[in-house]
């Protein structure tokens, strides 16, 4: 394939195609040394997180996508992961095919999924294994080289400052894949999802492909969220996108709108909690709600302020603004929950893209500019992550990746309306 009307997929693969154009083996290290990249693995069948064992037929669709339970196969054996390099023989040489992220294949072979990694360390451990392997990058495009797994450790270690790709590194600009949505409404509705993204270094506008990062997507389902198989993915999906039972931060919030409690804040913590506190301490009684929910909305209602209090100081919030509701927080977090259930085999690309347009859709509804969005998710996560550790750590966290978002030229939000 000849590279004079190939377009690169993204920023990094137009970097490896200029490399490969000089045909500069330096420069083309030198840019896979910064890249996550996916190698293709088998496994055991046995496994938990098998990729025969998580099957899920899309029967019936609600406006969001919402699967029918048609699921089959889940197995609750302890997780013992036995997986092998998908390779190949060419003459005496020991192939393995690697892939940037934009160029993973569409198809894949049965009972093989696509493992990340970041390619320096990777290349590394395994050239302590298997140093005569060959690495063949991006096969079947105009990026293609192969690569010696033994030279390509070498360089990194005489080029040790060019090797310092880390998973921190690329979460210091926005990501974009060309050859996903990037204009138009579904991309809209992934950019609402963008804090997340950028958290984890995906490109804001990927779907992402079925088995991509299996392992590791199901893990994190499993530790973050309690998500071991399809119904309780579908489960969460559902939580995440209802807006008829309000979460206690909205409710908190929902008490000061209707009783104009600290809705024009005065500048003063002390005093704009006081009157939050004394508006919720009034509807608990007129409901004569359980202590346990006061004492739940009054702890909530103190982050809440705090927070507000530190994001109009950043610049998040305009002087005297307050969030109206955190639904920015679920529903962005439900933008990546598709994502992951696609990856995961939970779900198959339809239903995975309906559940974002959905989660969109609610987005446009209830805010008008992205930094409106921004500033409901960064208050839900505070409230939500920082109560359980360090929230002033989350805080600034949330603050670094609004202003990424805000202002990277590559950000959805600087090229896109929300509405």
């Amino acid at each position: 394939m000849t590279s004079d009307n190939w377009a690169a997929p993204s920023v990094e693969d137009g970097a490896l195609l200029d490399a490969q154009r000089a045909d500069d083996l330096d420069a083309y290290l030198a840019v896979l040394a910064r890249l996550d990249v996916f190698v293709p693995r088998r496994e055991d069948q046995d496994s938990k997180f098998s990729v025969r064992k998580s099957v899920v037929k899309l029967n019936q669709l609600t406006p969001y996508g919402q699967l029918n339970n048609a699921i089959r196969g889940t197995s609750k054996s302890p997780l013992t992961v036995s997986m092998e390099y998908s390779t190949t023989r060419l003459g005496l040489r020991l192939v393995l095919p690697v892939h940037t992220r934009a160029l993973v294949p569409d198809e894949r072979p049965e009972g093989v999924f696509y493992h990340q990694y970041m390619f320096p360390g990777w290349v590394q451990d395994l050239a302590r294994q298997r140093k005569t392997m060959q690495l063949v990058i991006n096969p079947g495009t105009p990026l293609e080289r192969e690569i010696n797994v033994g030279k390509a450790a070498r360089w990194l270690r005489r080029n040790p400052q060019a090797a310092m790709g880390r998973w921190a590194d690329l979460r210091q600009r926005v990501r974009t894949v060309f050859n996903e949505p990037y204009q138009g409404e579904l991309a809209r509705s992934l950019a609402c999802g963008a804090h997340l993204a950028l958290y984890n270094a995906v490109p804001w506008n990927t779907m992402g492909k079925p088995y991509l990062d299996y392992h590791s997507e199901r893990e994190t389902l499993q530790e973050w969220w309690g998500v071991e198989g399809p119904v309780q993915w579908q489960n969460q999906v559902d939580a995440l996108l209802d807006t008829e039972n309000p979460r206690p931060v909205d409710l908190v919030l929902g008490i000061r709108t209707s009783r104009n409690a600290g809705t024009h804040p005065t500048g003063d913590l002390t005093t704009d909690t006081a009157q939050l506190t004394e508006a919720i301490t009034s509807w608990c009684r007129d409901r004569d709600t359980p202590q346990e929910l006061w004492q739940e909305l009054t702890d909530i209602a103190q982050w809440v302020t705090r927070c507000e209090m530190w994001m109009r100081r950043d610049g998040i919030l305009p002087p005297g603004a307050t969030v109206a509701t955190q639904g920015g927080w679920d529903w962005g977090r439900c933008v990546n929950m598709a994502r992951w259930g696609l990856a995961s085999g939970y779900c198959d690309r339809t239903a995975a893209e309906q559940i974002v347009r959905y989660a969109g859709s609610l987005c446009a509804r209830a805010y008008s500019e992205w930094s409106e969005l921004s500033a409901a998710y960064v208050l839900g996560r505070v409230v939500k992550m920082g109560r359980q550790g360090n929230p002033e750590q989350t805080y600034n966290e949330s603050l670094g990746l609004h202003r990424t978002l805000m202002s990277d030229p590559g950000s959805p939000w600087v090229n896109l309306k929300l509405r």
